[in-house]
């Protein structure tokens, strides 16, 4: 039996590796550091190592040096794993004469077996089952996508997503050609100035070819096979997990993160599984199979990292509801949080001079995405991402409620029971993200909470508490399940909008100050411990009729922080505001009516501070 170190002091990398090496027949030991690793190699004489760059005590090229230097061990081949694509390690490497140079977070586990299997042929050490077998050697089949008979690839082929694209397009004499630029128009006054920028056709034929050209990977594909049966284990989850590295690392990230860490910390694939739990772990793989998909080329002003930690809020958010409705169920509400907007993402692919142009033309507007989207191109990303979904064989009962979350609450409950509860659910969690600044989606408004916190029947203290601590499981849990994001210089969206208002004091009052949206989004802009006068007052109204017990209750909040007649912002959610309303006019005022673009609420608070 062929013997293998792997010298890695990461246990979340480790683990995983040294799990699927002994699942296909080698005989594995560890190390935990360069030092270590030399000891092992010199006892035990493997006949291959997997030796990690960065380690404690000895580097990766520390030991490799040792080892070639070393008659009696310098045949010895060794693999070196790395965080970084560094161009100057890798010639490094290859001047030493390693067999191969892998990216920890850019190979699944069977390119790495694929890998192993070639440093082995020839010395008769490779086991019979080798090369690897596939992510679906346990009997289920890759999900079939519709309307075409090609398989799957395998899972030991890696081509760039890129060059997919570029190959297909050239076999395929149908696929739709599209300027490489668009021309814009200058006036655009209201929604009924913008004319279709794609004939609806064409626009679906463009989608069609790029799902044709986007399929979920073999992983993803054998996890959703393997928890589908009833018998499913965490054992039968983390075999399907480990054949792929970089999302083995990511479940053992998220384990250990504070949204699930209690006790001590889970080294194994198996382990974490059992924490996180199986639907849990089946969403999110789902998850990174499908955002992972259209990450890259999204487009230069589109920031993935934003877009990820909207996501994970959202996910976190809908989970969290959903446990408090349904004494500790989730069902698949963290995954319907995380997808609600992929949409957005498949338009930026396939559209990316229509997608800017609706960006443009809804900050023009002081208008949502989804309105534009629907008058500029026939459908909004919800539609959008209905048809992926179907495309991927998702079925029509999960569908419904990740497609809906921009529908007002008389529209969901046209839809019955069974669709409106988790529909409402993913829209509030979606509402609150954007109110807690939790990362962009590309449409950065603002929307009221209450009506959905009421109809869902949920206390205002359970969202209060969900403000409180969703932005720190947040944080913790986007590092953990990006894998190849550089962790520094994260961008904080609500250090962004503070920095635009150094001066900003505001007083906001509410009938539910707890469900109030627009007094969360000022709390995160709000510096804290700046105890001077209130200088802009913000008043939400659920409707015109409150103004009049408001505006007492304003009067008597301006009083506690020693300030008076301070310039007004009333958002109004239902109803005509008479701008001349006797109470009103005693100051300076704006009035906007939800939902509310974040840039027209700077503009106006910035104007009448100004004032």
């Amino acid at each position: 039996m062929p013997r293998i170190l792997v010298a890695d002091d990461f246990a979340l990398c480790r683990e995983p590796i040294a799990e699927a090496l002994r699942g296909a027949g080698y005989e594995v030991f560890c190390a935990e550091d360069g030092g270590e690793a030399l000891s092992a190699i010199r006892e035990q004489r493997p006949d291959l190592v997997l030796l990690d760059v960065n380690m404690p005590k000895l580097d990766g090229f520390a030991v490799l040096r040792t080892l070639r230097r070393n008659p009696e061990l310098k045949h010895i081949p060794v693999i070196m794993l790395t965080e970084r694509n560094e161009k100057e390690n890798v010639v490094n490497a290859a001047k030493s004469g390693i067999q191969g140079y892998l990216l920890k977070s850019a190979f699944s586990l069977d390119v790495l077996l694929a890998r192993v299997a070639a440093c082995l042929v020839g010395t008769a050490k490779a086991p019979s089952s080798l090369p690897p077998k596939s992510d679906h050697a346990n009997g289920s089949k890759p999900v079939q996508r519709p309307g075409t008979s090609r398989a799957a690839p395998s899972a030991t082929t890696v081509v760039a997503p890129s060059k997919v694209k570029t190959v297909e397009a050239s076999k395929r004499g149908d696929m739709v050609q599209r300027p490489s630029s668009l021309p814009l128009p200058t006036e655009i006054r209201s929604l009924e100035d913008i004319q279709p920028l794609v004939n609806k056709a064409h626009l679906l034929r463009l989608l069609d070819d790029g799902l044709e050209l986007r399929s979920l990977g073999p992983t993803v594909q054998n996890v959703i096979a393997v928890t589908s049966s009833t018998e499913c284990g965490a054992e039968d989850v983390a075999k399907a997990v480990t054949h792929d590295q970089a999302i083995s690392i990511r479940i053992l990230k998220v384990a250990n993160s504070s949204a699930y860490s209690r006790g001590r910390p889970v080294n194994s694939v198996k382990d974490a599984v059992q924490r996180i739990g199986l639907q849990e772990v089946r969403s999110l793989v789902m998850a990174l199979g499908v955002l992972d998909q259209y990450e890259e080329g999204a487009g230069a002003n589109f920031d993935p990292r934003l877009f990820w930690e909207h996501s994970i809020a959202c996910g976190l958010i809908a989970s969290a509801i959903a446990r408090d409705r349904h004494a500790g169920k989730t069902d698949d509400s963290f995954l319907w949080g995380m997808l609600h907007d992929v949409g957005r993402l498949i338009l930026l692919n396939q559209l990316p001079d229509e997608s800017r142009a609706v960006s443009e033309f809804a900050e023009q507007l002081g208008l949502p995405l989804e309105v534009v989207e629907r008058q500029a191109l026939h459908l909004d990303h919800c539609e959008i991402l209905e048809k992926a979904l179907e495309h991927w064989q998702f079925p029509r009962a999960f569908i419904a409620p990740v497609v809906n979350h921009h529908q007002s609450v008389r529209q969901l409950e046209r839809l019955g029971p069974d669709i409106f509860n988790p529909s409402a659910s993913v829209a509030l969690a979606n509402r609150l993200a954007h109110a807690l600044l939790l990362g962009s989606s590309g449409n950065d408004v603002l929307y009221p909470l209450d009506d959905l916190v009421a109809a869902l029947q949920i206390q205002t203290s359970v969202i209060a508490e969900l403000a409180n601590s969703i932005p720190g499981e947040t944080r913790d849990m986007k590092f953990s399940m990006l894998a190849r994001a550089k962790t520094e210089n994260w961008p904080d969206l609500a250090m962004q909008v503070r920095a635009q208002l150094p001066a900003f004091r505001p007083v906001c009052v509410s009938v539910q100050p707890e469900v109030d949206a627009f007094r969360i989004f000022c709390e995160c802009v709000t510096s804290a411990g700046d105890d001077r006068p209130g200088n802009v007052g913000v008043m939400y109204l659920r409707n015109a009729e409150e103004l009049a017990v408001l505006g007492a209750k304003f009067e008597s909040e301006e009083k506690a922080r020693e300030t008076s007649g301070i310039p007004l912002i009333v958002i109004c959610a239902e109803g005509e505001l008479n701008a001349s309303h006797s109470w009103l006019e005693t100051r300076s005022h704006a009035i906007l009516s939800t939902p509310v673009r974040v840039s027209t609420l700077l503009d106006t608070i910035r104007r009448l501070t100004s004032d």
